[in-house]
């Protein structure tokens, strides 16, 4: 009924079906039969933009744009002129994106954890108050500011989901896994110190000197 309703994890798994590119097509803002749904919608597709240019995704695949009932004409330019434009950067993992297949399906998977996950989804709910209203401290932030936050909490919680992914194939060192995900080693220390606090991993063993860490048993 409302593009407000659009689950980013929807979009994530559409594109690991082999989607080349999904368009969003809402109300003229003010004309929302649920007040701010097309605000909402318009933000979470910015948000998955901004996610799938830090994994390697071509952003451009991923569109949000806008049209009332009675604008056929617009609506029929709208889809064709987003028809063309995903033909024109081609099939999804291949020269329009950084990330080739078969890895981009890797990635999209991490996307979708990272879509789903408590963090993300808590900030985008607070989205429309951190702008209007402030935060707990009345501090009211710019959408420049709420921007470069969402940015920043797509690289943590990549970077963690890349970690969690990793140790679901087995038990890990933080070299090990600093070596192989490629990030940097006292951010890995960081993030696992993190995980292992809330109950995610644990430490399995001591080998040559290096912690071992793994999945928590029954997690």
């Amino acid at each position: 009924m409302c593009t407000g309703r659009l689950d980013p994890v929807i979009v994530a798994e559409a594109f690991l079906k082999g989607l080349d590119g999904l368009l969003v097509v809402g109300c003229h803002f003010g004309d929302c039969h649920y007040v701010s749904g097309n605000y909402h919608a318009k933000a979470r597709i910015d948000m998955i933009k901004r996610l799938f240019r830090h994994i390697g995704v071509n952003e451009e695949r991923v569109e949000f744009n806008q049209c009332s009932s009675g604008e056929a004409q617009r609506f029929v330019e709208i889809v064709t002129e987003f028809d063309k434009k995903i033909k024109e950067i081609g099939p999804l993992g291949e020269d329009g994106d950084k990330v080739k297949k078969p890895e981009i399906f890797h990635k999209l998977e991490i996307a979708k954890r990272v879509l789903s996950g408590e963090k993300m989804r808590w900030v985008m709910g607070k989205r429309m108050p951190f702008l209007e209203t402030g935060n707990m401290y009345g501090e009211i932030f710019t959408e420049h500011e709420f921007r470069r936050a969402i940015d920043m909490i797509i690289v943590e919680e990549t970077d963690v989901q890349e970690i969690l992914s990793r140790l679901e194939k087995g038990p890990a060192s933080i070299k090990e896994l600093s070596e192989e995900l490629n990030i940097p080693s006292e951010r890995v220390f960081r993030y696992v110190l993190a995980l292992k606090r809330k109950g995610f991993i644990e430490l399995k063993k001591i080998k040559d000197h290096q912690p071992i860490y793994q999945i928590t048993q029954g997690v």
